[in-house]
């Protein structure tokens, strides 16, 4: 997804909606630390392959999601200049 223009945006819009944090330990996501796309629905469930069905989570949450049967809500969007 980061090789083509529309996956780009779609990753820096999902970044900048979230305010630059994973959902599940709250805490930033840099390139250092990585990231992996999560659909909330799944798309095998009916989930769509567009930004409203997805999140970022670091890949040590995005493990914990799937093993662990945690449930990820989407935040609710940052306001600028707040994060």
């Amino acid at each position: 997804m980061q090789q083509t223009f529309r996956g780009r945006r779609q990753l820096a819009y999902l970044w900048q909606q979230q305010g630059g944090r994973c959902p599940v330990c709250a805490e930033l996501i840099t390139e250092q630390t990585g990231w992996h796309n999560h659909h909330l629905r799944p798309r095998v469930l009916g989930g769509k392959d567009t930004s409203e069905n997805r999140v970022l989570l670091h890949p040590d949450c995005h493990r914990k999601v799937h093993s662990q049967g945690i449930q990820v809500e989407k935040p609710r969007p940052a306001k600028a200049g707040y994060w």
